[in-house]
């Protein structure tokens, strides 16, 4: 069930650079698949700051993972820097998919490709909200900064 894109299909809109810590190491000694999606979070709340926006405030809501999906591509390992790109899929009512592809800084080898569909969310009522025009603006091509 792979919706991930290929790199050959992805436009990125953002990337930022992460160093692979000790921490991120499993008993592989490399990168923990948990870790990969820590990753993709870090670039998420890198993009919105970007844009003095936060997971907790898009414009008078918040956002919340509704589903994600990852395929592997290669190792990452113990101090190389990683390129993580993110760009945007589908959007819809209250819903939006990010995309992502997490590359080695040196070589370009793709590490990971990944998707996470998101949901604005009002945490004080507990429900989903349409998305803000304050984020609609980020996710609609012909609108973005």
């Amino acid at each position: 069930m792979s919706r991930v894109p290929e790199a050959k299909d992805f436009t990125p809109i953002f990337d930022c650079q992460l160093q692979v810590r000790v921490s991120d190491l499993n008993y592989g000694n490399h990168v923990g698949n948990d870790r990969i999606l820590g990753y993709l979070h870090e670039a998420r709340v890198l993009w919105l700051a970007s844009h003095e926006l936060s997971e907790i405030d898009v414009g008078g809501c918040g956002t919340i993972m509704a589903a994600s999906a990852l395929d592997y591509k290669s190792q990452a390992m113990l101090g190389q820097s990683l390129t993580v790109e993110l760009g945007i899929g589908a959007v819809s009512g209250s819903r939006f998919t990010l995309l992502y592809r997490i590359s080695q800084t040196d070589s370009g080898a793709t590490v990971a490709l990944g998707a996470t569909d998101m949901s604005c969310f009002d945490y004080q009522r507990q429900r989903p909200v349409r998305i803000p025009s304050s984020l609609a603006t980020l996710l609609v091509p012909d609108t973005r900064e």
